[in-house]
C-alpha cells in the first residue's frame, strides 16, 4: 500500500499515523518518538479512541498540544475510575 501511495505525500503520510494508532490499538510493538512526530489530528484521534494507558500517558504528558494532554489525562482518569 505504501508503494501506491508514495507519489502522494499527505496519503503516505497518514497512512504511515493510521499504522501506529493500529499497532497501539492491538497491542503490537510501536514507537514512542513516531507517536509523538504524528500529526495533531492523529494525537486527537489517539487521545479519543485508544485504550492503551502507556500511549495515554505519553500524550499526556508530552502530547504536541495543549488540547491533546488534557484529553489524554481526561481519558486516563476515567479508566483509573
Amino acid at each position: 500500500m505504501v508503494t501506491v501511495t508514495a507519489e502522494w505525500e499527505f496519503l503516505a503520510h497518514r497512512l504511515r499515523e493510521w499504522m501506529v494508532l493500529r499497532s497501539i490499538a492491538v497491542n503490537d510493538p510501536w514507537g514512542p518518538e513516531d507517536f509523538l512526530a504524528s500529526s495533531d489530528w492523529c494525537q486527537r484521534t489517539a487521545a479519543q479512541v485508544l485504550t492503551s494507558s502507556a500511549a495515554l500517558r505519553l500524550l499526556a504528558d508530552r502530547g504536541r498540544t495543549r488540547r491533546v494532554r488534557a484529553a489524554a489525562g481526561l481519558r486516563l482518569a476515567q479508566q483509573r475510575r
